[in-house]
């Protein structure tokens, strides 16, 4: 059986136009989910499907390597060309203290693999805005590109099995399958988004029936006749739901049934047009410039983004709002930007005589750009750690720690009075956090982990103590080893997300993941007994009466605190001693505070109330611990001034907070004196040999 060649649908250039201005509008100005990228999807499905049926009907197999080939030659090139450029100035301005983090998004971008790792560091598309990765909308290339991969498998397999009859029964049986994926995997995406919403945005499994089902479109319902007025009304009905899909309630969770609104609006135009005359949404989709525009519109999606955070890079002003001037010039440059590699990589590829000899074909010429890019992102993730950890501990250490403990909280009470801003040699955000926590990951120390976060003393200390609780234990490594040199080796045992206590609010907030914080403490506790540290320092957040968490009743800190007693009590039992250091409360409006400082200077809101709720959660821990006969070291006052129930940001221009729930590693070192005071009578040391004597008077300023 033979079939004959299409001609070129020029509409389906334009509708791919379409569809990759709706996504950049909607990141310029908008910042919803537009519906473009499930219409690329619905058109990669529905041009995949076709091609490869195709082939099957022409010679009865499909060559997976030749298809796979196909597919680099037209997706790397461009692909590389926007990573090397993107990931060179990205390294550049970032510096080593994201080095680590950069290299990762690169290699997953450059792996068809940027999904998931957005997935499996939760990442909410819609909330992401201009401070997450550079390469973050490489997502939807790693659906697809996952997608066409093992479509190309699965269909050269089904040639191999139907054999001689491939050619005459590929179609059907390859419609019904395709089928049967696109219900499946939307019945999946369904059960995801209601599970957990964020994943599933990213998800290969609940994105790939907009795939299966663009191509089920090609292959079964392009067999159905349609009059021409027909075809008239469902072109004019699909554009009309592909233009709006914007417009939906950007709280519906997607790919949920929301997606079937663009998702059914590409698929109706593409069947309006294929075959016979698509009416007038065809025609004006054949308009010249938007098929000129379709065919850069690859390179179009992969430009915008990087061209969008580095106008707001330059003038962070514009993260409040694109104006209309400086979006058309985001979406004007990469429009610019991707004419301009099209013509290169056209250029590059052009066939040109050759040798005879000469085994490599031109077209490819490009195609190594992006393996390249992971081999070199392999590379810095190897080196990173080195690189990064440097990096980190002079930042941190760059910050000179005040004379004495008292000198810190008058410091913190003078801020509140005088918000400053950012000294210019800290970091804050990502950045802004340990080399233990973001080059050892010691913020979920596992059973496998403990020997990986564990610093022994260089000055051979003879002691041990042990930070455990949740991802804040991690933020007082830095200054709990330099304070401890000579003194003692330091044991990380936190777990993200799970407080150093078996009280049954922990179940009510945590849900399912308690059950893991129950068996991560118990782990604490069996090692404990094996080991014996001399001093065990307790610090978790669970801040769960402020905004963002379900009301777990008014005596949440008293519930907490006796779950934790009732854990230091099987530690003492033990012999082995301890001592409770109560975490920074949240700073909920740290982004508002950097934002504005970075616009116009504005430090107003650089000092936050401390939340009523949040005070009386810590007022009731510190009374139920010490009725109990816990060791207590009251460390509200090293964050904020207590009297006047505000926390500055800034402490003498040191950011304390890296994020709305942590101490970053400067602030977190700025506090030494703090917890050398309290940590070193605990174990036998005096203190005051370390502090300079105790000015009379309030410092300057």
């Amino acid at each position: 059986m033979t079939t004959t060649p299409r001609p070129r649908r020029n509409d389906l250039q334009g509708l791919r136009a379409l569809a990759s201005l709706l996504v950049a509008t909607s990141h310029v100005w908008f910042g919803n989910v537009s519906g473009g990228v499930d219409v690329f999807f619905a058109i990669g499905g529905y041009l995949l499907a076709s091609s490869l049926v195709g082939e099957i009907e022409r010679s009865g197999r499909v060559g997976v390597l030749g298809a796979l080939w196909r597919q680099a030659k037209r997706l790397f090139p461009m692909a590389g060309i926007v990573l090397v450029v993107v990931g060179s100035i990205t390294l550049a301005a970032s510096g080593p203290l994201l080095f680590d983090r950069i290299a990762h998004d690169l290699f997953a971008a450059a792996t068809y693999r940027e999904n998931e790792r957005l997935a499996s560091t939760a990442t909410d598309y819609l909330a992401s805005g201009v401070e997450k990765s550079e390469v973050q909308h490489f997502w939807a290339m790693s659906v697809q590109g996952q997608y066409t991969a093992v479509c190309i498998i699965a269909l050269g397999l089904l040639a191999l099995v139907l054999g001689t009859r491939a050619a005459q029964r590929a179609r059907r049986v390859a419609g019904i399958g395709l089928g049967v994926v696109a219900l499946a995997s939307f019945v999946y995406a369904c059960v995801q988004i209601t599970v957990d919403p964020v994943p599933a945005y990213y998800d290969t499994y609940a994105r790939a029936w907009e795939l299966a089902l663009g191509g089920f479109a090609a292959l079964v319902l392009t067999r159905i006749a349609l009059s021409s007025r027909a075809r008239t009304i469902m072109g004019v009905v699909g554009i009309a739901l592909v233009v709006t899909a914007g417009l939906l309630p950007q709280d519906w969770a997607q790919p949920g049934p929301v997606t079937l609104w663009p998702v059914a609006g590409a698929l109706l135009v593409l069947l309006a047009g294929d075959g016979g005359d698509g009416g007038p949404v065809a025609r004006a989709l054949q308009w010249r410039p938007l098929v000129w525009l379709g065919g850069i519109s690859y390179g179009l999606y992969l430009w915008h983004w990087p061209v969008l955070k580095g106008l707001v890079a330059l003038d962070p002003a514009q993260a409040d709002g694109v104006s209309p001037l400086a979006g058309v010039l985001v979406i004007g440059v990469s429009i610019a930007l991707s004419w301009v590699c099209t013509r290169l990589i056209a250029r590059v590829s052009a066939p040109r005589p050759r040798p005879a000899w000469s085994l490599r074909p031109r077209r490819a010429a490009l195609v190594p750009l992006l393996p390249a890019v992971a081999l070199a992102a392999s590379v810095a993730i190897a080196i990173s750690p080195a690189v990064q950890a440097t990096a980190i501990d002079r930042n941190a250490t760059a910050v000179p720690a005040p004379a004495t403990p008292g000198a810190v909280e008058r410091m913190v009470s003078a801020s509140v009075s005088f918000p400053s801003a950012s000294a210019a040699s800290t970091a804050v955000g990502e950045a802004g956090q340990s080399s233990e926590w973001l080059v050892d990951n010691c913020s979920s120390v596992d059973q496998e982990e403990v020997e990986g976060c564990f610093y022994e003393d260089p000055a051979g200390g003879e002691q041990e103590v042990w930070i455990v609780g949740d991802s804040q234990a991690v933020t007082l490594a830095a200054p709990t080893r330099r304070a401890l040199a000579g003194v003692a080796d330091v044991q990380l045992l936190g777990r993200e997300m799970c407080p150093f206590s078996n009280a049954g609010v922990v179940g009510r907030e945590l849900g399912d993941e308690a059950a893991d914080c129950a068996a991560h403490n118990d782990a604490v506790l069996a090692l404990a007994e094996k080991r014996t540290p001399d001093l065990v320092v307790v610090t978790y957040g669970a801040w769960w009466t402020t905004d963002g968490y379900r009301r777990l009743g008014p005596d949440v800190g008293q519930q907490l605190a006796t779950g934790t007693r009732a854990l230091v009590d099987e530690l003492g039992a033990m012999g082995v001693p301890s001592v409770w250091l109560d975490s920074a409360p949240p700073f909920p409006t740290i982004d508002e505070c950097l934002h504005a400082q970075a616009v116009d200077g504005d430090l107003s809101s650089c000092t936050a109330p401390l939340d009523a709720r949040a005070l009386e959660r810590h007022t009731q821990m510190v009374a139920t611990l010490s009725a109990g006969g816990v060791d207590v070291v009251d460390t509200l006052p090293w964050y904020c001034d207590v009297e006047r129930v505000a926390c500055p940001l800034f402490t003498n221009g040191v950011p304390t907070w890296t994020d709305a729930h942590h101490v970053g590693a400067a602030g977190a070192m700025q506090r030494l004196p703090l917890i050398a005071d309290a940590l070193l009578p605990r174990l036998g040391v005096d203190p005051s040999l370390l502090f300079a004597v105790e000015p009379e008077t309030e410092p300057e300023r």
